[in-house]
């Protein structure tokens, strides 16, 4: 017999009562609300994969009547009279609110939120979207959203052992995301998961057009697209699969030299795809070099002009460095934003040539160059860029990308495979993925919460 909504409900609220003091993933719990659509769940009948389904939102997708504050005091007051398009469908799917989770302030990552790495209390979470890395790493949340800039959903999947996925620019709506904590043109609402399985379920019910947000307008896929890929064992035979060439890898080497750890188990990752019956192919893409420095001026500027008529009023409010990059991307030459949107065009059209040329179905890559790194030694205003060259260029050309656990450092830390597809290219992307997952087993390992003053890992 299936379990109850309610009784699934319950064990999540015990999860969270027992690691929230640890590892603070939320803002704000509703466990009464929970509790109330699990008994409401309970009482009509199943429309999906995820009735019943506890989950939690970054807290930059509003939710009616929960102040939605995007990790700022600027924004302390804005409490939304409705859910965003995601959180409604996520509803009518059934699927239970638990609450909504830190963000770094307005998803800048210039500051240190409370936010800890249940596999070790002094480390680095991830990127703004951790608070929902954590809570499905320690069970707090059976999935969450996010949102994804330069790599905020995947590199949190990746140091916190789960499933983090970016989908196609406009296949998922934005409608409801706080306009002052998100950049448009590189921003994708995304989901956090323990499976590849449970982020195609998820993906299926949020995804489609909405008249609220004109970019899902487009022609896209079906929302079906992912179907079946929780219950069907993915194979891969014949995939080819690209990895950066020897020279795009060594251009990516200068800018972060990758540790070692990270270079071992993802080549592990790539032996077991080729064993999995993929064909790796190196392609380059000299133009990948240069996206973090597109990435920060369409990030500031966007987000800049958001703020422009509360940074007169409310300066002394901003964390010093998120109100300092925003007063200085008011004045950003228009030279350099021409220099991104050309940075953009040239990598779109290098990637989908070189994609058609080699006639690629995914590309595969590290998710991050580092694993997390210790807090005490990591300054977000001056390292953040070391954690985005491999995420960051997929949000100028909007492909889908996904990052799926693959591995621990000798320290006992999580390593993430990105996979990344055509534009619109979920399937492929999710069924790689899956195959990759189902050969491993990685994402079945979960952090145990030893003490306040560190963690160990459970792999058994």
């Amino acid at each position: 017999m299936p379990e109850s909504a309610a009784h699934r409900i319950e064990h999540t609220l015990e999860r969270l009562r027992a690691t929230e003091a640890l590892v603070h993933a939320y803002v704000n719990v509703d466990a009464g609300g929970a509790r109330a659509a699990a008994q409401a769940a309970d009482a009509t009948e199943a429309v999906g994969a995820l009735h019943g389904l506890p989950f939690a939102v970054k807290e930059v997708i509003e939710v009616s009547g929960i102040p939605t504050s995007g990790g700022s005091r600027v924004l302390a007051d804005h409490v939304p009279k409705q859910d965003a398009t995601v959180v409604q469908r996520l509803r009518r799917a059934g699927a239970v609110l638990v609450g909504t989770q830190v963000s770094h302030e307005l998803t800048c990552g210039l500051d240190q939120p409370p936010t800890r790495n249940p596999w070790d209390l002094r480390r680095y979470p991830g990127g703004s979207s951790a608070g929902g890395g954590v809570s499905v790493a320690v069970g707090s949340a059976h999935f969450a959203l996010g949102t994804d800039a330069a790599g905020s959903v995947r590199i949190p999947g990746a140091m916190t052992g789960v499933v983090g996925l970016k989908p196609t620019a406009g296949y998922v709506s934005s409608h409801g995301v706080v306009r002052g904590a998100t950049a448009p043109s590189i921003d994708h609402v995304g989901i956090l998961a323990r499976s590849v399985g449970d982020a195609a379920d998820v993906l299926e019910v949020i995804a489609g057009p909405d008249p609220a947000d004109a970019a899902t307008l487009r022609a896209t896929p079906a929302p079906s697209s992912a179907e079946g890929l929780s219950r069907l064992r993915a194979s891969i035979e014949g995939t080819r699969l690209a990895v950066l060439g020897e020279g795009t890898q060594s251009a990516l080497d200068g800018l972060v030299a990758p540790e070692p750890d990270v270079v071992e188990a993802v080549h592990a990752a790539y032996r077991q795809l080729q064993a999995l019956g993929a064909t790796l192919v190196p392609i380059e893409l000299p133009m990948l070099v240069h996206s973090t420095e597109a990435i920060v001026t369409f990030f500031s500027t966007e987000l800049a002009a958001a703020h422009r008529q509360l940074l007169t009023h409310k300066q002394e409010q901003y964390h010093p460095a998120v109100g300092a990059m925003l007063t200085l991307a008011l004045d950003t030459p228009a030279e350099q934003i021409e220099h991104a949107v050309d940075t953009r065009t040239r990598l779109r059209h290098e990637v989908t040539q070189s994609f058609r040329a080699a006639k690629i179905d995914a590309l595969v890559s590290p998710t991050t160059p580092r694993a997390a790194m210790p807090l005490d030694a990591f300054d977000p205003g001056e390292e953040l860029g070391t954690l985005i060259p491999y995420t960051c260029p997929f949000n100028l050309t909007g492909q889908p990308a996904i990052s799926v656990p693959c591995g621990f450092t000798s320290e006992g830390m999580p390593v993430g495979l990105q996979v990344v597809g055509p534009e619109f290219g979920e399937s492929q992307v999710l069924r790689v993925a899956a195959a990759y997952e189902q050969a491993t087993g990685w994402h079945d390992l979960h952090p145990r919460i030893i003490t306040e003053a560190g963690a160990d890992s459970d792999r058994g």
